[in-house]
Parts: C-alpha cells; structure tokens; sequence
C-alpha cells in the first residue's frame, strides 16, 4: 500500500526548502535550484563536512518531490466559481477548509 502524505510531511518539506506556507510551483522550483547550488557536495568535495552537505542535499530533493507531486496531483478546479474565488482571494482560505478539515482544530 502506498504512503499517504500527510501534512506533517508537506510542511517538513516546506520548511527545509525555505518557502513560506503558500508558493507557486515556480517558487517551488527556483528554491529548490538555489538551495542545490548552495549546498551541492560538489563544492565541499575537500571539507570534513562533506557528509553534511550530501545529507543536506538529500533532504532537499526528497521535500522538493513531495511538494511537486502534491501540487501535480492535487486536483484544480476550472469552474467559474473557483476562478471568481482566486480573483476575489477566497482560494487560500477554501483550500484550507477542504484539505486540513478535521485536521486543525480552532481550540489549538
């Protein structure tokens, strides 16, 4: 059986990419590219942490396909009314109450 995502894990891997709780796809990307450069083992190939940066690297990729398969495979709605909720800023905020219904309570 396959895994769930949990939002535990989205939100690890929000954190290590530096993102803050709401990025587009693009943003997505272009941290992942930065954090890679940042700490690509590559450039430490003489250093005593070495380990560390090919540790770091890891985590890096692994958020970055969490993050990219939810947001591929989290379905979009085209409807009129969806669109009319992005234009008027609902999106966030309905999003929310679909995806974490339950999982959030207004008492923590």
């Amino acid at each position: 059986m396959k895994k769930l995502v949990t939002f535990i894990d989205i939100d690890n891997a929000r954190k290590i990419l530096e993102l803050p709780e709401s990025s587009t796809i693009e943003e997505i990307k272009d941290k992942h590219r930065k954090l890679i450069m940042k700490y690509h083992p590559d450039k430490y190939n003489n250093s005593v942490d070495k380990d560390f940066y090919e540790e770091k690297v890891k985590q890096i990729n692994n958020s970055y396909k969490i993050l990219m398969n939810y947001c591929l495979k989290y379905p979009i709605s085209f409807e009129k009314s969806f669109v009319k909720d992005v234009e008027d800023g609902e999106y966030m905020e309905d999003h929310l109450r679909r995806f974490y219904d339950g999982w959030v309570s207004d008492k923590d």
